[in-house]
């Protein structure tokens, strides 16, 4: 009897083996009893494409069944009609949903992770700090001079090593640098101080940088998102318990950002406590940094209509200040991290943005009314607005390699679709933007080339494309605060790295694969070899 239950189990065990070798590239095969969730399993390492061709199979919209014992199915689409009916014409019936609240818990109560009135009065709050001309001018301010400190003389110092020593020990992960550089601006404006993850010039480090336990924590908690979505809720729910697994580093890195943040809001409490004029001068505080902003800020300032935010809360200041810097540290890193590396593989794009910021630096010099630092490689704001070419690249990047890959919502209520599908009451809806930028329908044949000149008009403008089609920014109410400021920073450092710097791309590896988490970085990071560029 044990022999013949064994011979039972090992043809099950081959059977399925078999059966799952041979679908494993059909995202819609549908299993008994564990539905497409082994299909997804099988190609859980390129998820993003694998999703990407299961939507163009299925025309742009298709439901993802997972077990039948459990409620894991999802309304995957890339469909820009049926985006455009969610985000815009019945917004009202869509929000992010409780599930999506508890994948995401570790943003507690941040504008990421609530519906209804808690979003409507932080997005009016973070309207008025973030959308103002003193905080743009703050912020531009403290970019430049980070460069300046930090990010120039790291790369300068790559430079010089290049020269004297083997190549082979002069790799840059421009990735790991952007990462640091953009934690510490991010800290500055948000908290009002600098951990120096990316010391500053003169700093007696031998070269070396430090550990960033606080940019790993936010990696742990990225990675673990995407987990959450494709496993069964019981089974990651118990990890998490247990402190097993990827939930175990969860655990760690959310008491990491915990220690790191809580302890940010009771040094700058005790700071104001000490500095009782900061309060009472309202011009000065808008040159400060988020959290002074808040803190000083009077209950009536938030615009809420009578129902006012316990601002002054530890609780609520550590979800939206990890919120804010986890939005500004990421995608912007992402971006700019996917921009050089598509710059770098397309040499006649380089030149095109060469040419331009070559044009713009030439009418600089021309004028009389500048001193010896301004004709340095760094480019001012109202310069930055002349390099259309230079946006149209960081466009075309943000539709190929978008920082964040996926958009999450949930149906309030039953409701019927543009393209006939039927959603279902609570239906959990997954929206592939990673996959809208690979689709023939929306970007045409060719859809999966580089090509910064389907942004630019005739008139050489940078052309508008609804947001239902290009959805880096998200669409409608929900449209993302902070795209301008993005876009300001992102054109700030690109065209200061490639005026200043060339990326010599190493051939060794795999590069150029993003990873399977919340934020579509680089999954081996952008090694290069880094040399001065001369004009």
């Amino acid at each position: 009897m044990s022999t013949q239950l064994l011979l039972t189990f090992l043809y099950l065990a081959i059977f399925l083996c078999y059966s799952l070798l041979r679908n494993k590239n059909s995202l819609l095969y549908q299993w008994p009893l564990l539905g497409m969730l082994p299909s997804l399993l099988v190609n859980v390492r390129a998820l993003h494409d694998f999703i990407t061709e299961g939507l163009r199979r299925a025309g742009g919209t298709f439901l993802f069944k997972g077990p039948s014992f459990i409620n894991a199915d999802y309304l995957v689409m890339s469909d820009p009609a049926n985006i455009n009916h969610i985000f815009n014409k019945n917004a009202a019936n869509y929000d992010k949903g409780h599930d999506f609240k508890a994948i995401m818990e570790a943003l507690g109560d941040g504008i990421f992770n609530v519906d209804g009135d808690s979003w409507k009065l932080q997005r009016k709050l973070l309207h008025s700090l973030l959308n103002n001309s003193e905080f743009e001018g703050h912020s531009t301010q403290i970019l430049t001079q980070k460069m300046r400190s930090t990010l120039m003389p790291v790369l300068d110092r790559a430079a010089r090593r290049r020269t004297t020593t083997e190549e082979n020990n002069q790799l840059v992960d421009l990735q790991d640098v952007f990462k640091r550089f953009m934690f510490d601006n991010m800290c500055l404006l948000v908290l009002g101080f600098d951990p120096h993850y990316l010391p500053d010039v003169g700093s007696d480090d031998g070269g070396r940088l430090p550990d960033c336990e606080c940019g790993k924590a936010f990696d742990v908690l990225e990675r673990v998102a995407i987990y959450r979505h494709i496993v069964p809720v019981c089974l990651w729910r118990l990890q998490h318990r247990l402190g097993i697994g990827i939930e175990g580093e969860c655990f760690r890195a959310w008491s990491t950002l915990d220690q790191f943040l809580y302890g940010s809001i009771k040094r700058k409490k005790q700071e104001l406590a000490t500095k009782h004029s900061v309060s009472n001068d309202v011009h000065e505080r808008k040159k400060l940094d988020l959290l002074t902003q808040v803190l000083v800020m009077k209950d009536e300032d938030d615009g809420a209509d009578g129902k006012i935010i316990d601002k002054k809360s530890d609780r609520f200041l550590r979800d939206i200040t990890l919120t804010l810097i986890a939005a500004g540290r990421d995608t912007i890193t992402a971006c700019l991290t996917w921009v050089i590396w598509c710059v770098t593989n397309h040499p006649a794009i380089e030149k095109k943005i060469l040419k331009e910021l070559r044009q713009v630096m030439a009418a600089r010099l021309l004028s009389s009314d500048i001193d010896g630092e301004e004709r340095g490689g760094f480019f001012r704001n109202d310069e930055l607005n002349k390099l259309v070419y230079l946006h149209a690249t960081i466009c075309e990047t943000l539709r190929l390699y978008p920082p964040v890959p996926f958009e999450h919502k949930c149906a309030v209520e039953a409701d019927v679709l543009p393209s006939g599908h039927t959603v279902r009451k609570e239906e959990r809806i997954i929206f592939s933007i990673y996959g809208m930028a690979r689709m023939e329908e929306i970007w045409g044949e060719d859809c999966l080339e580089f090509k910064p000149e389907r942004w630019i008009s005739e008139k050489g403008t940078i052309l508008h494309v609804p947001s239902y089609k290009f959805m880096t920014f998200l669409a409608g109410a929900r449209t993302c605060l902070g795209k301008n400021m993005s876009f300001t920073q992102v054109k700030s450092l690109a065209s200061a790295l490639l005026w200043n710097y060339k990326f010599e791309l190493i051939d060794d590896g795999p590069y150029g694969r993003p990873t399977i988490s919340l934020v579509l970085f680089m999954k081996d990071g952008l090694k290069t070899r880094v040399s001065k560029r001369d004009h």
